[in-house]
């Protein structure tokens, strides 16, 4: 009997442990994106120059750095944007439109779509509560590109 009172409990914590030992994993095709992020940097290049535009719109409106962008598990963002946080001509500073949608594909491609349907798909890497997303365009012949770091903060 004792034996079989020690087998019941050596059983019974090592189902214990394993099932409060696993880790939760991700579910859903948008659980890697699914929060609010801030964007650390924007880098723009052409041809002729390359600069952190974030950087710039922050030295310049620093309420820029309180703007957040909030995805969700059902394919829609939203802009949080500091109410006087507007232009010389009362315009957003933000780079896309308050709310929209997206598409994540794969974790590897990740396209923004402005609530009046403008798309751009770029491509993004996840890493370390961070995503880097990359939109290359060409205009006139000529090819730019826009690297956006994204840093999760809630």
């Amino acid at each position: 009997m004792k034996s079989l009172k020690s087998s019941v409990l050596v059983i019974f914590f090592g189902v214990l442990v394993g099932l409060t030992g696993c880790k939760k994993e991700d579910v859903g095709p948008n659980a890697k994106i699914a929060g609010t992020w801030k964007i650390t940097s924007a880098n723009y290049k052409d041809s002729s120059q390359a600069f952190d535009i974030w950087a710039l719109y922050n030295a310049f409106y620093p309420c820029t750095k309180d703007i957040t962008m909030t995805f969700t598990e059902d394919n829609k963002y939203s802009v949080f944007e500091p109410n006087d946080c507007k232009d010389d001509n009362g315009e957003s500073l933000f780079i896309f439109t308050p709310t929209g949608t997206f598409n994540l594909t794969n974790d590897t491609a990740l396209d923004i779509i402005e609530s009046d349907a403008t798309p751009y798909n770029g491509n993004v890497v996840f890493e370390d509560g961070k995503f880097t997303w990359t939109y290359e365009e060409t205009f006139e012949g000529e090819l730019s590109s826009l690297v956006v770091v994204f840093t999760k903060v809630k």
